[in-house]
């Protein structure tokens, strides 16, 4: 999402918005320790009748859709907050975080393979977000049985797609922990990866982060790094990183690694002549019949999802054990409208 402008002369409906922003850091400030929920309730009415009434005046204005589908996101009302992110998508097809949105919408919903094609989306609107990158590796891992299964992809494509989108997002977000370890652990995941480019990528993330890794931390990627060292056949060097961790919790692993290297050595595995593709994976899926499943499933969501307008008065506030806020809306009693396109 953009800024909402530039520079310091502001329009009355941008002015109005940031007003309302404000309204709802302090919101989540203040009611973080909340107890009272009366009063929870009341500061999130008030929350909710100033997006209503920004909206009931600028329908059209996709940083308020995002925005407000956003905040009930987070207070667990998905259900309203997907009829804002769709009728934002309407208004401007190419905002990725919408995209996004959606593909999470649909996820939740035990629909994962309508979810791919924003998921992809996404990283096509938007590709220096590494965050998308990250989403959608993540996505091809968890649900790879599913999209194999209807042909979407081949369970090798879904492999090697999912390492390289690890790859984008470590390389997009270099200084993040999370991405660089995910990414090194792909090499795992993905049959076609090359072993000395992973023992490779595991070396650096031990140079990059010894300062800040835990003794458990340094220990697993030893181990790791061992791992991949048996598969090349330097058992000796893997051996003596091996007996270098001392983690408990580890010493099952250990154990079956150590064991690995006492079989009887294998010849170091041959490069397959079948060069694989390293870009262009991304891309080919934006093409028809994923481009037409985004649109029909657009369709259906929009059909399905009319945008609810809540009354402020309909809703009371509470914290789950979490400590998180969470809106109640009282369905029976909340009005229905739809925004002109």
């Amino acid at each position: 999402m953009g800024k909402i402008c530039q520079g310091e002369e502001y329009s009355l409906a941008e002015r109005n918005l940031l007003k309302i922003i404000k309204y709802e850091k302090k919101f989540f400030t203040l009611n973080s320790d909340a107890t009272d929920s009366i009063e929870l309730s009341r500061n999130a009415q008030e929350l909710v009748a100033l997006y209503e009434a920004h909206l009931a005046e600028n329908p059209n204005d996709t940083n308020a859709l995002i925005l407000y589908g956003k905040f009930l996101n987070k207070v667990g009302q998905e259900s309203h907050a997907i009829g804002f992110f769709l009728k934002a998508d309407s208004l401007n097809p190419k905002l990725a975080v919408v995209k996004q949105q959606i593909g999470n919408f649909l996820v939740e919903n035990n629909r994962p393979l309508d979810a791919l094609p924003f998921f992809t989306s996404a990283v096509e609107i938007n590709p220096s977000v590494a965050e998308y990158h990250f989403h959608l590796g993540n996505f091809l891992h968890l649900f790879a049985e599913q999209l194999a299964n209807t042909q979407i992809l081949g369970k090798k494509s879904i492999e090697f797609f999912a390492h390289e989108c690890f790859a984008k997002a470590a390389e997009k977000k270099p200084k993040s922990f999370e991405y660089r370890l995910r990414f090194a652990q792909s090499f795992f995941d993905c049959s076609e990866a090359e072993s000395k480019a992973a023992l490779e990528e595991w070396n650096k993330l031990t140079h990059d982060f010894q300062s800040i890794l835990s003794d458990p931390e340094i220990d697993y990627i030893k181990l790791c790094r061992a791992r991949i060292m048996v598969e090349l056949n330097y058992r000796k060097e893997a051996r003596l990183l091996i007996e270098e961790v001392s983690t408990k919790s580890l010493a099952n692993s250990k154990k079956t690694l150590l064991n690995s290297i006492l079989k009887k050595s294998k010849p170091e595995k041959t490069p397959s002549t079948k060069q694989t593709k390293k870009t262009g994976l991304i891309r080919s899926l934006f093409y028809d019949p994923h481009l037409a499943r985004l649109q029909k499933v657009t369709e259906t969501l929009r059909e399905e999802n009319l945008i609810q307008s809540i009354q402020a008065d309909q809703i009371s506030a509470q914290q789950n054990s979490n400590g998180k806020i969470r809106l109640i809306v009282n369905t029976q009693k909340m009005r229905q409208s739809s925004f002109s396109d």
